[in-house]
């Protein structure tokens, strides 16, 4: 019964603050992540832990890729990119290992990646603590992804941001009856 009371409970929390995770925590979410439907055992996922100094790194590559790719943004616009790796104390980046296996057609690779991802932020949440999962332009940034290391057919799935939360957000949901039929 409380695995079910977290999947109805899950909700994405954007405004976090230390402490985060430390990184038992981190490799106990990072364990169940890999336990995903994952076709023919692929394994096309993997996640890098930005914390600490990183996540200063990290803001000044968001920075320079966006001032060299875009010098028409504004100071203020830079700078608010500049801020979104200082957003949690803890970020997880989900990266893609794309693969070429024709048994396994890349979208059921990004389905294994999604799930993977729902998993870690699930065992985050049973452990405690709040997250988000971002995209965006800086996810799909190739100047981002080479200055973290990614190899050509890898790519930001999105950033997780870990935290504490002092005022957890709540939201209503559809009713599920919207969301299934009985096919005759």
């Amino acid at each position: 019964m409380e695995l079910l009371q977290g999947l109805l409970s899950r909700v994405s929390q954007p405004v976090l603050q230390a402490p985060g995770p430390d990184h038992a925590q981190i490799e106990l979410a990072v364990k169940a992540a890999i336990c995903v439907p994952d076709h023919r055992n692929l394994q096309a996922w993997r996640y890098i832990l930005i914390e600490g100094e990183g996540r200063e790194r990290l803001a000044e590559i968001y920075a320079r890729s966006q001032s060299e790719q875009a010098p028409q943004r504004s100071a203020a616009e830079i700078d608010r990119l500049r801020q979104q790796p200082l957003r949690a104390p803890t970020l997880i980046m989900a990266v893609l290992r794309r693969q070429d296996a024709a048994q396994v057609p890349l979208h059921e690779q990004y389905l294994s990646m999604g799930a993977s991802v729902q998993n870690l932020l699930l065992a985050l949440m049973a452990q405690g603590w709040a997250a988000i999962w971002r995209t965006g332009a800086l996810a799909e940034d190739r100047a981002v992804a080479q200055a973290l290391g990614l190899q050509e057919q890898e790519m930001i799935a999105g950033v997780i941001y870990v935290g504490t939360t002092l005022n957890p957000r709540q939201v209503s949901r559809p009713p599920p009856e919207s969301f299934w039929e009985i096919w005759s």
